[in-house]
């Protein structure tokens, strides 16, 4: 197993276990065909002896591509698999691996975001501008520990964003999106925030088969003429998902392909 990341813990307080929990570098072919019958591949000790090789109560599914162990000195060792998944102490393991997690993906999503923010501040301009070169000719090998996660695990997390209420907003910070700002990157909705017009209500953003289509659509010149960002949804797991979310950081979400879309007016405009 050569893992992307890792999160070794000890949980203390009520209830004690060890865990060690792995995100892979690939995803299986197949995972998103498997999607509602693949089981976690969390391994369950009791006491230093397997319970079970993969006991999918211990977590929800759109994490069902996290490995590891988990080994709980609290759990009862004779009972059947049924009477742990109805154990209030399994809910509780679950409930603590799931959050650490988010906290394993946030950490490396900061990384690189705060990675891309150190390089802009880079005293020197003309190494700043080799820099550039050298990254645009080698943009594969470059790319970072979050992107590559990314690019293989996207449509877990957009699912969990859509199934998992307790932690969609952990989840929401987590997403990329293209937008007709950003080069064909896919940023955070945190960085869409940052750079939105001052006056701007509303995250706007537009769904389509392709980028290649979404860019011609008339509805998208007008935002593009008054300068405003819109993300371009290409994934059909995209769209459900931002409407599960609703909002964010008290910004609505809002599709210019709907017909009473309201735009907001730019400074120059008022």
């Amino acid at each position: 197993l050569d893992p992307l990341a890792y999160t070794h813990f000890n949980a203390e307080g009520e209830i004690e276990f060890k865990s060690i929990l792995y995100l892979p570098k690939k995803a299986p072919f197949d995972m998103m065909d498997n999607y509602w019958s693949k089981k976690s591949e969390v391994k369950l000790f009791v006491r230093r002896v397997l319970v079970a090789e993969k006991f999918e109560e211990l977590l929800p599914r759109y994490l069902n591509f996290v490995r590891g162990v988990v080994d709980s000195d609290d759990l009862p060792l004779n009972v059947s698999r049924e009477q742990l998944q109805q154990n209030k102490i399994m809910k509780v393991i679950s409930k603590k691996l799931v959050r650490k997690v988010l906290e394993l993906m946030k950490k490396l999503a900061k990384e690189e975001e705060t990675g891309e923010d150190d390089d802009e501040d880079s005293d020197d301009e003309e190494t700043k501008e080799e820099e550039k070169k050298e990254e645009k000719k080698d943009k594969t090998d470059e790319e970072g520990t979050w992107s590559k996660f990314w690019k293989e695990f996207n449509k877990n997390l957009k699912m969990g964003c859509y199934e998992d209420d307790s932690n969609r907003s952990k989840l929401s910070k987590l997403l990329r999106f293209t937008t007709t700002k950003s080069e064909g990157k896919e940023i955070s909705l945190d960085k869409y925030l940052d750079r939105m017009q001052e006056s701007q209500e509303s995250i706007y953003y537009m769904s389509g088969d392709s980028l290649e289509v979404m860019q011609k659509a008339p509805a998208l010149q007008i935002f593009k003429k008054k300068d405003l960002e819109v993300l371009m949804l290409s994934d059909h797991l995209d769209e459900p998902c931002l409407q599960k979310l609703a909002d964010y950081e008290g910004k609505k979400f809002v599709s210019i392909q709907k017909a009473d879309v309201k735009l907001d007016e730019t400074e120059e405009e008022k």
